[in-house]
């Protein structure tokens, strides 16, 4: 087995970056997750599970400065106030893009609805240090997507819907990494704790990209693996990792 994709994704919501090696720590990968969409008035972050309008902005990180590429072609830095304005006229509410504090609590605006995106807001606290839904660490296997697309050939089950930190490609049939859970996952010099299966939301099924909306990716994930595809990791080691490192899993 190995690692096939990285991803990393600079601001929350947002379509994200693949990169070729990256630093991960225990906050995950370093620069994933560290800013949000904040709605001024309450400082709650924004989520597409509510707001799908962000899965059509993609950030890039160069250097210490992140990017926001909007639909329409503009290209604009994310702390600056013209990205904020031009979020919030994209949103209907007034927001900006901040970067999270260290040791500040983090707080996100999600739907009652998960499944669906629709329902009243409600105000979920992770505890974490990043931006994060849960874990730092998501990871997904080839052998998940090739499953999915062999229950629902007519619909598209690619890595981008599912948003890994993690893409490992492996010679197995089925939903391989269900088993991993409770074991110990190592890519090159780092070791991962492997603490859950990773629940799936709204967004798998949102356009983005070249990707069109589409319920039945969500529907053929609760059908077949009871809502659930890949993993959420997490590690108290610092290491690089880089494309094609192998990966073991304890026995």
């Amino acid at each position: 087995m190995n690692v096939t994709e990285l991803w990393r994704f600079p601001i929350k919501s947002m379509l994200g970056e693949q990169v070729s090696e990256v630093q991960v720590g225990p906050l995950g990968f370093e620069g994933d997750r560290r800013r949000a969409v904040i709605d001024v008035d309450s400082g709650v972050s924004l989520s597409a599970k509510r707001y799908a309008q962000l899965l059509g902005c993609r950030c890039r990180t160069t250097g210490d400065t992140v990017s926001i590429e909007f639909a329409d072609g503009d290209n604009l830095d994310a702390d600056s106030s013209r990205a904020a304005e031009k979020l919030s006229a994209l949103l209907d509410r007034r927001v900006m893009v901040q970067a999270v504090r260290e040791g500040s609590a983090v707080r996100h605006e999600f739907p009652t609805e998960i499944a669906t995106g629709s329902g009243a807001p409600y105000l979920h606290e992770p505890g974490l240090d990043a931006y994060f839904d849960r874990a730092p660490l998501h990871l997904l296997t080839t052998a998940t997507l090739a499953e999915l697309g062999r229950l629902k050939p007519a619909s598209s089950f690619v890595a981008a819907r599912f948003r890994p930190n993690i893409l490992v490609g492996v010679d197995l049939v089925g939903f391989v990494e269900d088993d991993w859970v409770g074991r110990t996952l190592r890519v090159a010099s780092i070791e991962f704790e492997v603490i859950n299966r990773k629940p799936r939301c709204v967004m798998t099924t949102c356009a983005q990209g070249d990707l069109q909306k589409d319920p039945d990716v969500l529907r053929t994930v609760a059908q077949s693996n009871g809502g659930n595809a890949g993993i959420e990791l997490r590690t108290a080691d610092t290491a690089v990792i880089r494309m094609g490192d192998a990966v073991t899993v304890s026995s």
